[in-house]
């Protein structure tokens, strides 16, 4: 990594100084110097010194060998490096050079030498030697020094103390990684911890508002209840008395969750059992003449789904309430819900007199089909009126809608009767 941040050359070389391997690494002006002179002999590496016989001059290979030390060499173009033998036990291995690094200026005219040695211009050595990153000789013999001492110790008999230094390092390591481990662990766990206070916190709020919006609501429904009471005038009275009810189903559902240990969902079939008792306790209605059963299994709905849903069905019960049985007909209304896939799907169908038998509400198209209208578009959901099976005919409502809440729309006004 050193050698290649800062641009050394690298090649390991018998005693003579012959390549035994690749050079890694090597400086431009090192290969513009062969290019020049293609015809270039034995000897250094990294020399540009051609002083008698091409690549003899320089001796830092053999002298590395024989002193078994680390030889620093310097050329006239300002260029340095090391060599430094390698050897394992008594057996010599190679010779590690290292270098080709700018280490000081050159003089003009050796500079001028050098360059006309390998048919170049001093301008063209000039050129490239500058932009070399200069290294101090006595950085790069300590370099080098390094070298030999890491390299004679991975070849010899300190290769098994610097396996368990590297070893006990890694232990140690790993002894700090598992305590800053535990650190963080706790951290977290205070985290989660006061995370889960928080939570605790948000739920009781949370409840406490359901309880809040509850209780203001059936305030408004007793309100409507005694203006319905006091009116002389019938027809204001039962809107009053259809506007409480609808009041009172949504008031039902925030009943429901300031007693539930899970605010967030609503159990749709409890909610649909206790709106249903509630409107036929409304209507005053005969359960003897007419009954009304559930089947919803284990459905849960977010509170944005449930209310809307909870209205469009208030909806469809109290029309069949209204219009299916006239003339104390006996019948009864079987309310459905599951989830199918990605959807959910409602049903409220009756085997009362059909349809076609009552067309007042579907030619005037009633305010409560009117609402149901809105309500599905809110929860984008598909609405499907159809006559139900004998011995009705009956009328049977399905509703469809995504079982992932989306965006609701923003419900629009009814028109006016």
């Amino acid at each position: 990594m050193y050698a290649r941040a800062m641009q050394v050359a690298v090649a390991l070389t018998d005693s003579d100084g012959q390549l035994l391997g690749v050079c890694h690494n090597p400086q431009p002006i090192w290969s513009l110097a062969r290019t020049a002179r293609p015809d270039w002999g034995g000897g250094c590496l990294f020399c540009l010194d051609t002083d008698g016989e091409p690549g003899r001059h320089c001796s830092a290979a053999a002298d590395a060998v024989r002193t078994n030390s680390v030889v620093l060499a310097h050329d006239r173009a300002g260029f340095a490096h090391v060599a430094l033998p390698l050897t394992l036990g008594d057996r010599y291995l190679g010779t590690l050079l290292a270098g080709q690094v700018f280490d000081h200026y050159p003089e003009p005219l050796a500079l001028e030498r050098t360059a006309k040695q390998f048919g170049l211009s001093s301008q063209q050595v000039w050129n490239i030697a500058r932009h070399q990153i200069p290294v101090n000789g006595s950085n790069l013999k300590v370099y080098g020094s390094l070298l030999l001492t890491l390299g004679q110790a991975l070849l010899g008999q300190r290769h098994s103390a610097i396996l368990k230094r590297q070893l006990a390092t890694s232990d140690a390591e790993l002894i700090s990684a598992n305590q800053d481990l535990e650190q963080v662990n706790a951290s977290l766990l205070a985290n989660v911890a006061e995370l889960s206070k928080s939570n605790a916190e948000k739920e009781v709020l949370l409840q406490e508002v359901h309880h809040r919006v509850n209780n203001n609501l059936q305030v408004i429904g007793s309100l409507l209840r005694l203006q319905a009471e006091s009116s002389e005038d019938r027809q204001l009275a039962d809107a009053l008395r259809t506007t409480q009810l609808r009041i009172d189903s949504m008031a039902l559902i925030h009943a429901q969750l300031y007693n539930a240990a899970d605010v967030s969902d609503v159990d749709f079939a409890d909610y649909t059992a206790r709106l249903s008792d509630n409107l036929l306790s409304s209507y005053g209605v005969d359960r003897q003449r007419i009954t009304l059963s559930t089947d919803m299994g284990a459905l849960k709905m977010t509170v944005d789904q449930a209310i809307p849903a909870g209205l469009i069905l208030g909806e469809l019960i109290a029309n069949a309430l209204k219009y299916a049985f006239p003339s104390q007909r006996r019948g009864s209304i079987f309310i459905e819900g599951r989830r199918r896939g990605e959807r959910i799907e409602l049903a409220v169908r009756d085997d009362g007199i059909g349809i076609a038998a009552h067309p007042q509400p579907q030619q005037r198209k009633s305010r409560g089909l009117q609402i149901v209208t809105v309500l599905c578009a809110q929860l984008h959901a598909t609405l499907e009126q159809t006559r139900g099976a004998e011995p009705g005919p009956g009328a049977v409502f399905r509703i469809s809608f995504p079982a992932k809440a989306l965006a609701l729309e923003r419900p629009r006004a009814a028109a006016p009767d």
